[in-house]
């Protein structure tokens, strides 16, 4: 792959991670805004759970960006990690919550809110390496 192609895909996958980072940050807070309305009625419940698909849904999306910028981008492979173990911890929270464990799904979903927030924390300061020169490793990779 060429420098300007490889720079390219870089910026491309940098944008859809930063994208789905955001969709994940939005989902995992109207999670959070359910909570509160689960509290008070049934409809809240119903909601609260069709929020929690929407999660799992915003996290498959942010894996495959996560991977794209890994492969494709030649970025860090943290955020795939960091996504991926999110999805594994949204089972567990569909676990806890269905069975009645609020002592597990409150704190895991604030937990969860707050590897959200890391994740926006990591990727919106990341962008395509600075133009070094040819040759040199620095050239050659993402940030992070």
């Amino acid at each position: 792959m060429s420098g300007r192609s490889r720079e390219a895909a870089s910026r491309g996958t940098i944008g859809l991670l930063k994208a789905t980072t955001l969709l994940l940050a939005a989902t995992l807070l109207t999670q959070a805004i359910t909570a509160g309305q689960l509290l008070s009625d049934e409809a809240g419940r119903q909601l609260h759970h069709a929020a929690g698909g929407a999660v799992s849904i915003a996290l498959v999306l942010q894996i495959a960006a996560a991977f794209l910028v890994w492969r494709v981008g030649h970025g860090s492979a943290r955020y795939l990690v960091v996504s991926a173990s999110m999805l594994l911890l949204t089972g567990v929270q569909f676990v806890a919550g269905d069975g009645g464990a609020v002592a597990v799904h409150v704190p895991l979903g604030v937990a969860l809110f707050g590897a959200g927030t890391f994740l926006v924390a990591q990727v919106w300061p990341a962008g395509p390496a600075p133009r070094a020169v040819s040759g040199t490793a620095e050239a050659d990779r993402l940030p992070g």
